[in-house]
C-alpha cells in the first residue's frame, strides 16, 4: 500500500509539482548539501525558502502563532521532500531547518521572537556547530569549552566541517560546560552570532572544488547569559532531538535514489561497451537491476518507518535507512564513473559526460558516509541497540 497515493495526496502532489515548475529558482545542480557559490547564489536561496515557507511547504508543522498550520503530517512532508528530490532542487532538511526545530522545542519565547520569523522570511541562515576535530563522531568527546563570566559565557575552542558557516547569520553551538569526564551530561547548546567578536572562520577547500564546509574558531568569543538554548548541560538532548528532526531528510534521500537510478539507465544508453549502448551488455543490465533492487529496498523502508510512526509505534531505525542510503549512494556514484571508462577524467567542457555530473556526485558521495555519523558509527548502532550485541571497548 502507497501511503501518498490518495486523491487528495495526488491532488497536494500535482499542485506541489507546478509550484516547483514556476517558483523554483534557476540554481545550479550539485550533488548533496551544498553552501552557496555567490552572493547571488545565497540570496537565491534564501528567497526560495521564504517562498517555500510562505506557500506552506516548509513548517506546516510549526504552531500557528509563528507562521505555521500547527499540525505533523509526516505523509506531507515525505511528498514535498520527493518532489523536491525530483525537481534537482537543494534539500530541504538543513542546518537553518534543524535549528529551527531547536528553537520551536527548546527556545525561550524571547528567543523565539527574535529568530523564527527571521528564517521563515529567508533574513537569517543557521549553521551548526557540533563538530570537532577530535569529535566527530564520537560528539561527546567535544573539547570547546564555556565558562561563566559574569553576565556572559566565554567561549575557546574549534569547530569543523560546519556547513555553510560561511554564509550563516548564527549557529547552533555546543560546547563543554562541564568537566570532560562528564562527556554528554556536561555539554549546553548556545545560539551564537557568526559576527561576533573572537571568531575567526576558515572556508575549507574540498575535493569537489568548492567550500562547503569551514573551520570555525573561537578564541574568548563572549555570548549574553541569554544565548543558552534549552538550559545548562542540556545540550545533548537538544542536538539529539533536533538531529531527530531529520526525518524528511532520510525521505528525501531514498527518493534521491529513484532519480540517481534513472540518471545512471540514461548514461548507460549515452556510453558504449566494446561498441554498442552500455544498456545492452548483459553484466551492465544485471548490474542495474541490482541497483533497482535495492533502490526499492531503501525506499519500503522509508514508508515501512512511517507507517509505524503513524500508528503510532516507535521507529528506532534511522541508522539502517541512514546507512543504505548513504552506501547505495556511493556504490551507484563509482559505478556512474566506472560506465565512462576514461571519459570519467573529464570534469568539463563540451567532452564531458551528462556535463560532469556523476563526477560531482562522485566526489561528494563519501560525504554522505561520515555526515550524521559515520557508516561505521551506524554499523555499531544497529549491532549495540537493535540486535543487543556487546558494546566495542572504547579507550
Amino acid at each position: 500500500m502507497d501511503l501518498t497515493d490518495t486523491p487528495e495526496l495526488r491532488r497536494f502532489r500535482s499542485e506541489l509539482r507546478r509550484f516547483l515548475v514556476e517558483r523554483a529558482p534557476d540554481l545550479p545542480v550539485r550533488a548533496g548539501f551544498r553552501s552557496p557559490g555567490s552572493p547571488e547564489e545565497d540570496r537565491l536561496v534564501r528567497a526560495w525558502r521564504a517562498e517555500l515557507y510562505a506557500a506552506g511547504y516548509l513548517g506546516a508543522d510549526w504552531p500557528v502563532e509563528w507562521g505555521g498550520e500547527g499540525r505533523v503530517d509526516p505523509v506531507r512532508e515525505l511528498i514535498v521532500a520527493e518532489e523536491v528530490a525530483r525537481a534537482r532542487l537543494p534539500p530541504l532538511t538543513d542546518q537553518t531547518h534543524l535549528a529551527a526545530f531547536a528553537l520551536l522545542r527548546f527556545g525561550s519565547p524571547e528567543q523565539q521572537r527574535r529568530h523564527l520569523p527571521a528564517i521563515r522570511s529567508g533574513e537569517h541562515t543557521w549553521c551548526q556547530l557540533f563538530s570537532e576535530p577530535e569529535a566527530g563522531s564520537d560528539l561527546a568527546a567535544m573539547r570547546t569549552r564555556a565558562r561563566r563570566d559574569g553576565d556572559e559565557w566565554v567561549v575557546d575552542g574549534q569547530k569543523v566541517w560546519s556547513s555553510n558557516a560561511e554564509w550563516s547569520d548564527y549557529g547552533f553551538l555546543l560546547a563543554r560546560t562541564g568537566s570532560q569526564e562528564e562527556r554528554h551530561r556536561g555539554i549546553t547548546a548556545f545560539i551564537v552570532d557568526m559576527r561576533a567578536d573572537g571568531i575567526d572562520l576558515r572556508p575549507i577547500r574540498e575535493i569537489t572544488g568548492t567550500s562547503d564546509f569551514s573551520e570555525v574558531f573561537f578564541d574568548g568569543c563572549r555570548l549574553p547569559a541569554d544565548a543558552v538554548l534549552g538550559e545548562e548541560r542540556q545540550g545533548w538532548r537538544v542536538a539529539m532531538e533536533s538531529l531527530g528532526a531529520e526525518r524528511t531528510g532520510i525521505g528525501a534521500g531514498a527518493a534521491r535514489l529513484r532519480h540517481m537510478l534513472d540518471d545512471l539507465v540514461a548514461l548507460a544508453r549515452e556510453v558504449r561497451v566494446g561498441g554498442r549502448p552500455a544498456i545492452e551488455d548483459d553484466a551492465v543490465r544485471r548490474d542495474l537491476g541490482a541497483f533497482a533492487a535495492r533502490v526499492e529496498e531503501a525506499n519500503l523502508l522509508v514508508t515501512d518507518r512511517l507507517r509505524r510512526e503513524l500508528a503510532g509505534r516507535p521507529a528506532p531505525d534511522v541508522a539502517i535507512s541512514k546507512l543504505a542510503f548513504s552506501e547505495l549512494n556511493l556504490e551507484m556514484a563509482e559505478y556512474g564513473m566506472r560506465l565512462q571508462g576514461a571519459r570519467a577524467l573529464v570534469t568539463g567542457g563540451d567532452e564531458a559526460v551528462a556535463a560532469g555530473i556523476w563526477q560531482d556526485e562522485f566526489l561528494y558521495a563519501r560525504t554522505y558516509t561520515v555526515a550524521g555519523g559515520s557508516s561505521e558509527i551506524m554499523r555499531n548502532i544497529l549491532a549495540e541497540r537493535e540486535l543487543g550485541l556487546p558494546r566495542e571497548a572504547r579507550g
